[in-house]
């Protein structure tokens, strides 16, 4: 039985033991990157991360919004949106080179990457011919 117990105890950690991505972590793994991003149930959304910590937005087959993220107290990751002022924000993770999100909002949905380009967003609308 001694035995049993100390096996135990030499396991390792689950996977949710993960420290969430800094700020610099997580610019260093999206800045100019277009990724889109599955909520469990297929693809959701595209954003694209700009420069200076901007971002281009857009639900599957919506139009696209712009943004901003900063980096909040204890590696919160938050966006707002040309139109949603309310903050929206995440702790991110990067596990096997994959972006994990867990949103500390409402509903607290979780994303994985399906998709990671260098090729701008491409926006239907308002910026088409811009």
């Amino acid at each position: 039985m001694r035995h049993f117990l100390f096996c135990l105890v030499l396991l390792p950690l689950p996977a949710f033991a993960d420290e969430p991505l800094s700020g610099n972590q997580f610019d260093q793994n999206v800045t100019g990157r277009t990724i889109t991003y599955d909520y469990g149930g297929g693809v959701s959304g595209t954003e694209e991360y700009l420069p200076d910590r901007k971002v281009r937005w857009a639900f599957e087959g919506d139009l696209c919004v712009y943004g901003i993220w900063y980096e909040q107290q204890g590696n919160e990751i938050c966006f707002v949106y040309d139109n949603d002022p309310e903050a929206k924000c995440w702790y991110y993770y990067l596990r096997d080179g994959v972006i994990h999100g867990q949103y500390l909002g409402p509903g607290a949905d979780n994303i994985v990457e399906v998709e990671r380009t260098a090729t701008p967003l491409p926006c239907a609308g308002p910026d088409v011919g811009v």
